[in-house]
């Protein structure tokens, strides 16, 4: 099969790059949202907001992951079928919401201690 051809298998950056980037994007947002409120004591504040989003962000694949999983099993035994070689098959789509979990929980826990770390600045 070519990896090329299938959207579903790009080269994607790693995951240290990924969070980097998403830390930074964040870190960017936090600063502008400190100057439009014209208060730099709210950095603080606006990471730990932004940890809290993070946290959401990275609890959605699960949620969705637990209802598909629990949709297919149902049909699959009211089918009379195996339900162990249908799980199989959505195991690379698993894996693809575990690594948004663990990037976003990853990014989320890192905002918090900075959130943490900027206290001072109030």
């Amino acid at each position: 099969m070519n990896l090329q051809s299938n959207p579903r298998h790009t080269n994607s950056r790693p995951f240290w790059q990924q969070l980097l980037t998403l830390l930074g994007l964040d870190s960017i947002m936090v600063f502008i949202g400190a100057l439009l409120l014209h208060d730099w004591g709210q950095v603080s504040n606006l990471y730990f907001w932004s940890s809290i989003l993070l946290f959401i962000i990275a609890v959605m694949p699960i949620f969705s992951e637990l209802g598909s999983s629990a949709k297919l099993a149902g049909t699959a035994v009211r089918k009379g079928e195996r339900v162990g070689p249908l799980l199989k098959e959505k195991q690379p789509i698993f894996e693809r919401g575990a690594k948004t979990t663990y990037l976003y929980g990853l990014a989320g826990v890192l905002t918090f201690i900075l959130s943490m770390l900027s206290i001072p600045l109030g």
